[in-house]
């Protein structure tokens, strides 16, 4: 037995796909992505996956640096109130 893997891009391209499959006679199985997400709401998976792509482009802060910027901005409106 031979096993291929497909990813695809467009959802509306997997029904042709099946059918195609179907015909042909072959066993297929279908996995989402989102599958490996649990219930996590869709907006909860994009939001970690902006942040993956953040890592990934090195737009990325330490604790210390986030720390500094949160302190000054809580100085700078005691100062300025």
């Amino acid at each position: 037995m031979t096993t291929l893997t497909v990813e695809i891009d467009k959802e509306r391209d997997l029904p042709v796909l099946q059918a195609l499959l179907s015909r042909m006679g072959l066993k297929f199985q279908v996995e989402d992505e989102n599958d490996d997400w649990g219930d996590l709401p869709e907006a909860a998976i994009e939001g970690i996956k902006a942040g993956l792509e953040d890592f990934k482009a090195g737009r990325i802060y330490t604790h210390e640096e986030a720390m500094a910027q949160i302190n000054e901005k809580i100085n700078s409106h005691k100062a300025h109130g």
